[in-house]
């Protein structure tokens, strides 16, 4: 075998499926210079992904703590059942945008065995962080939650570790435990402090990071690639059919303190209210595949980094959440080290080589010549 063909071989079996949900730690590695109208299409759907994800969060925030349709296990439901339909319905009038499933050439062999296998367990976690995540709203702030949830980035190293998928680094581990630090200091100002929605919120952290490891591990290698709206669309009925089945027992064989089921007359009078949240999210589904598809590491990074910022200043200045001082403080590191570590995470080569200053000069740009290599 020539060396060419060798790593053509490594090349397919490195193959890993993109989640629809961002992931701080899982950025694109290359992308190639951007045209005049590869920088619009990113700007646009970076922007299209801030306002997305926010207003969904928000809204989901609306539902929940106002007792206006406080049922997070239906309402995820509904964004499921949503899902499905809608994207069953776009793969037939735009197949082109499904290419895991419809182009030949990339076409993943999708099987009972691997919907049972692969798409199970992950499905099975990503149900249960979403409910999770719309559980928590009910007892803490969005802009507390949104700093917590930061954690995800510690949460998924150290299980990457432990199952030997990331190596130890000490340049990592520090930064890391700057995050940890940060996240500490924004749980000690939260003014209304709620131990509910921290641990619902830090178990919804374990679940998502988990599902993440668990993708990695049964959702790659052998060539096979999902593309975002091929893989919300498989994943979509596997959430919905765990979900209801976990309210069917809970209707007809062992009740749980923590699921609550909607009367007809709640679906009725919330019907619009409804509606535009699962707009809103089947829309966030959509703008997800775009901007995976435009976008660049960097861009990755800013519209992430931009995303977190914007919701949790909304819920302070436009909702009205109490954000304290050290808070405030806190968050804004929160972001510098997650930035520096998706930039390692990004380009080791980079930090390698140069070490961590000189390193992380030469990824912004900057002449790293007169730094020191740490």
């Amino acid at each position: 075998m020539t060396r060419q063909e060798a790593r053509s071989e490594k090349d397919a079996e490195s193959g890993a499926v993109e989640d629809a949900e961002e992931t701080k730690p899982l950025v694109p590695k290359t992308a190639p210079a951007p045209t005049l109208t590869s920088k619009f299409h990113m700007v646009l759907w970076s922007t299209a992904l801030v306002v997305a994800s926010s207003a969904l969060i928000n809204y989901n925030k609306y539902l929940m703590s106002s007792s206006i349709f406080p049922f997070p296990v239906v309402l995820v439901i509904l964004h499921n059942l949503s899902s499905t339909i809608f994207l069953s319905i776009l793969i037939n009038v735009a197949p082109s945008m499904f290419p895991a499933l419809k182009d030949p050439a990339k076409k993943v062999d999708v099987d009972a065995d691997f919907m049972c296998k692969r798409m199970g367990p992950v499905g099975l976690m990503f149900a249960g962080s979403l409910v999770l995540s719309n559980t928590a709203y009910e007892y803490a702030s969005v802009a507390f939650l949104q700093m917590v949830k930061q954690s995800n980035v510690v949460i998924c190293y150290v299980g990457s570790l432990l199952v030997g998928l990331e190596l130890y680094k000490n340049r990592l581990v520090v930064v890391l435990m700057c995050i940890v630090i940060s996240t500490a200091f924004t749980v000690k100002g939260e003014v209304n402090f709620s131990l509910a929605g921290l641990l619902i919120q830090l178990s919804c952290n374990f679940v998502e990071s988990s599902k993440i490891i668990c993708q990695s591990f049964l959702l790659s290698g052998n060539g096979k690639k999902l593309d975002p709206l091929s893989f919300v669309l498989l994943i979509s009925p596997v959430c919905l059919t765990f979900l209801s089945l976990l309210v069917m027992v809970h209707l007809y064989v062992m009740q749980f303190s923590w699921i609550e089921i909607p009367t007809y007359q709640d679906f009725s009078a919330n019907r619009h209210v409804l509606a535009g949240n699962v707009a809103v999210a089947i829309t966030l589904n959509v703008v997800v595949a775009n901007f995976l598809k435009h976008g660049s590491p960097m861009s990755f990074l800013c519209t992430n980094l931009l995303k977190d910022a914007i919701i949790v200043l909304a819920s302070a200045w436009l909702v009205g959440e109490q954000v304290s001082m050290m808070q405030m403080y806190a968050f804004t590191a929160q972001m510098l080290f997650i930035a520096i570590w998706t930039l390692m995470k990004t380009y080791p080569d980079e930090f390698e080589k140069r070490g961590f200053a000189r390193g992380l000069m030469q990824v912004l740009g900057i002449n790293s010549e007169k730094a020191p290599a740490m």
